[in-house]
């Protein structure tokens, strides 16, 4: 590898890389975290974040350099040497530095081995993500080799401080002492020094985001009214949260123009989405302290810590005056009774509808009691074995937990969507499940899918084992498939986690590996990525739960938002196919929905009546598609996935 000359001569000063991580990393950390590579340098993913320690980590690691409340304590300028090479980073080097000495502003420095250099300024204010991202755009409108990503993602933003290894071999090495990069860091950056890098660099700003809203941080609001007067309304039916839209404005601080000209207009739709939603003002205020909602914090970054709880109940009432105001103007005399709902309201179960009703509870009852014996065989059966084919069949156990019965008729999207799996992955191990000899099988086909009807499958558990089973304690709690969260922190870490719910006491790596049936390796490695998430504490008698919650910790990492994606695609193919069988009729939108859809442009979406979320099939097979044959249905099925889903037929013969 070819060392550039800079690196060479800064690494034989007396300043090691495991001293300029010791002095630096803890003071730049935005959020006291990092994230640390498990590819060598190339990615660095959720999972793998971990606090900051005074200690080098021995793989590739960056900082995040947006906090909680969406602001950049250190603006970070990445000089990349890939965008036109060393020279050309070295020129850029100095401009940039020559430009931050003429406005005043305090800056340090490193060099990477491949002739790469960061620039780092730290800030008295921390610069809220408009601002920082604003700028650092405008910078490199004028700076060929800057790579402005690191400032661009507010949650996954880092950057790989002084010390830390290189991907190519080798540590960022610092220019200058540590103590004086230190010294930058407790003597930062003043705000007037900033405003005057922000006016340098205003004539260059990158086009196609709309200027920051006008005002001086620490503006005086008015002062905030009775508690009573920060009102709660009622959730518009079937609404639980506001849209992906507005989460995501909430979560990335980005916002589109074509629909918000200024960041106070984004903020306000945002509060407003959450009023329509029937939240609290707190369940907002909790976004904003605890991380969740850096997006929208980073908004509110332009008061002053003390004006902020103001600033965000002003918004919340015109929010509620706004939101009851355009109620009132849809309402007519066929106005519904709206109903709040939750999350964590219960399902229907397939049984259920206008027939049955809403689905009853079956805690206690025959089918959830042989689903917990069941899933003692799935614990015996499943040791040692695919952690994914584990998932799926949790997902059944928690289906039949549902739906009150040992028959599972639910497809492979739908099994999809409760493990985080590929549709086409859940097909391949239902299908290596239902083929296991007798001695092993978990599941059996008991009718194939036919229309609009998915294959059924009922839970059997090997005769061997029953009477071991059937001894065996039940499983406590709420059966659970894969949690959102561990489509990011991995499915091991599901099973580990849940391993740590069904413990009654502190638990021991070595014995919960042996009860998973995981490796020690593996096992160590899912408690170390649970407890830097929170989700698992260890202490001297052992590993037990955290206090963090999974719900919550999902949102804030924004899988809601890919749950929701996935359910959306799954849905449109399987209502191609329900339109190509002509059996899918769909319930008018009613007044309401058409009303809140119109007059509003950012509401959330239209209620459905179907809490599984799906549109609601009023009409049966066709006579006509009844008596065809089954050859018929089968050609028109290979036609469908041919021609809609770009599948290709293979001859198997």
């Amino acid at each position: 590898m070819r060392v550039h000359p800079l690196h060479a001569a800064h690494a034989s000063r007396d300043h090691s890389p495991e001293t300029a991580w010791s002095v630096l990393a803890p003071l730049m950390a935005a959020r006291g975290r990092m994230r640390v590579s498990r590819d060598g340098g190339r990615t660095y993913r959720a999972r793998d974040e971990r606090p900051v320690t005074n200690r080098l980590p021995n793989q590739p690691a960056a900082l995040l350099v947006y906090d909680s409340a969406g602001c950049a304590p250190v603006l970070c300028v990445d000089l990349d040497a890939s965008r036109g090479g060393p020279e050309a980073v070295t020129r850029d080097h100095q401009a940039l530095t020559a430009l931050l000495t003429k406005v005043g502003a305090r800056w340090f420095s490193d060099s990477s081995p491949n002739g790469g250099r960061h620039i780092y300024i730290p800030l008295t204010e921390p610069a809220p993500f408009h601002e920082a991202r604003e700028l650092t755009l405008a910078l490199a409108a004028r700076t060929p080799t800057l790579d402005p990503l690191p400032m661009l993602n507010l949650q996954a933003g880092c950057i790989r401080p002084p010390g830390a290894r290189h991907r190519t071999g080798g540590h960022q090495i610092l220019d200058g002492s540590p103590s004086a990069a230190a010294d930058a860091l407790q003597r930062p950056t003043s705000l007037a020094a900033w405003q005057r890098l922000r006016h340098e660099t205003a004539p260059v700003a990158a086009p196609g985001k709309p200027p920051a809203p006008a005002g001086a941080q620490g503006a005086a609001q008015p002062s905030p009214g009775p508690e009573v007067d920060l009102e709660r309304l009622d959730a518009l039916r079937g609404i639980t949260g506001p849209d992906s839209g507005f989460t995501q404005i909430a979560r990335t601080g980005d916002w589109p123009p074509e629909k918000y000209r200024t960041a106070s207009e984004a903020r306000q739709g945002v509060i407003w989405a959450a009023v329509a939603s029937g939240w609290s003002l707190g369940d907002v205020a909790r976004r904003l302290s605890d991380g969740t909602w850096p997006g929208l914090a980073a908004l509110y970054a332009r008061y002053s810590p003390r004006h902020r709880h103001t600033a965000l109940a002003r918004d919340w009432r015109r929010a509620v005056s706004f939101e009851k105001h355009r109620r009132e103007r849809g309402n007519d005399n066929k106005r519904q009774k709206r109903v709040r709902q939750s999350t964590t309201s219960p399902h229907q179960s397939q049984a259920g509808g206008a027939a049955g009703g809403p689905a009853r509870s079956i805690t206690g009852n025959a089918a959830n009691r042989a689903v917990r014996v069941w899933l003692a065989a799935v614990d015996m059966l499943s040791k040692n074995s695919d952690p994914a084919e584990r998932a799926v069949l949790y997902a059944l156990a928690e289906a039949a937990v549902l739906t009150g019965s040992l028959h599972v008729e639910h497809g492979n999207r739908s099994l999809a969507v409760a493990t985080g799996l590929d549709q086409s992955t859940v097909g391949r191990i239902l299908k290596r499940l239902r083929s296991e000899p007798s001695d092993r099988l978990l599941i059996d086909l008991v009718r194939d899918a036919e229309g609009v009807r998915a294959n059924t499958y009922t839970l059997v558990i090997p005769a061997l084992l029953r009477p071991a089973c059937e001894k065996k304690p039940w499983r406590r709690g709420k059966i659970h498939a894969v949690r959102p969260v561990f489509r990011e922190l991995g499915m091991v870490a599901s099973f580990v986690y849940a391993g740590l719910e069904q413990a009654r006491e502190p638990v021991g790596g070595r014995e919960l590996a042996r009860s998973l049936g995981f490796g020690h390796a593996a096992t160590y490695e899912a408690l170390a990525v649970l407890a830097a998430w929170g989700l698992a504490d260890r202490s001297n008698k052992g590993w037990s739960l955290g206090q963090a919650s999974p719900t919550q910790l999902a949102e804030r990492l924004g899988i809601d938002d890919q749950v929701a994606q996935q359910i959306s695609k799954y849905r449109a193919e399987r209502h191609a196919w329900w339109r190509y069988l002509g059996v899918l009729q769909l319930v008018p939108t009613t007044p309401e929905v058409a009303s809140v859809s119109s007059q509003e442009p950012g509401a959330p979406p239209p209620p459905n009546d179907d809490p599984a979320g799906e549109l609601v099939i009023i009409a049966e097979w066709r006579t006509a598609d009844v008596r065809r044959s089954r050859d018929e249905r089968d050609l028109h099925a290979e036609r469908l996935l041919r021609d809609l889903l770009g599948a290709q037929i293979i001859d198997s013969g």
